[in-house]
């Protein structure tokens, strides 16, 4: 009878820390893409805003409309500085996340190996035992056929 694997629990615990890490991975992608967005979004509504600004600019403004407009540039281009650190702090989360990954995935092939090389040890075990009784059948066979009395 063949031996269980020793390390089968250490194996799945292995596995399953890799489905998490793999989870970990599509949930930092997806807080990149939203941040992603969320910049291209400010950079959009600070283009327009710049453009409504040349447009009132150019039929004539007021000093404190002036100041307004620029006051609130100043605002979305700090807005744009922060999702830019944001993104930036989401690739780098991604990136860990897959490093995290692939630390995971080295304990499951370490594992996995080990539970090659115990399942090749047991059928190779299992070979000898069934050789085994194969010859001594064939032994037992071949002394009564030399001695039918027996």
């Amino acid at each position: 009878m063949a031996k269980a694997f020793q390390f089968a629990f250490l194996l799945q615990l292995a596995e399953d820390k890799r489905e998490e890490a793999a989870r970990a991975i599509s949930a930092a992608v997806l807080r990149l893409e939203q941040s992603k967005q969320q910049l291209l979004q400010i950079e959009q509504y600070r283009l327009e805003y710049r453009a409504r600004l040349a447009d009132t600019a150019s039929r004539g403004m007021r000093i404190h409309q002036w100041n307004d407009f620029h006051l609130f540039l100043a605002k979305l281009d700090s807005a744009v500085d922060q999702q830019v650190l944001d993104r930036e702090r989401c690739e780098a989360q991604v990136e860990a996340s897959k490093q995290a990954w692939l630390v995971c995935e080295k304990e499951v092939k370490a594992y996995e190996m080990l539970q090659a090389r115990h399942n090749e040890r047991e059928n190779q075990k299992e070979a000898k035992r069934e050789q085994k009784l194969s010859d001594e059948w064939a032994s037992v066979s071949q002394r009564r056929r030399e001695n039918p009395d027996n």
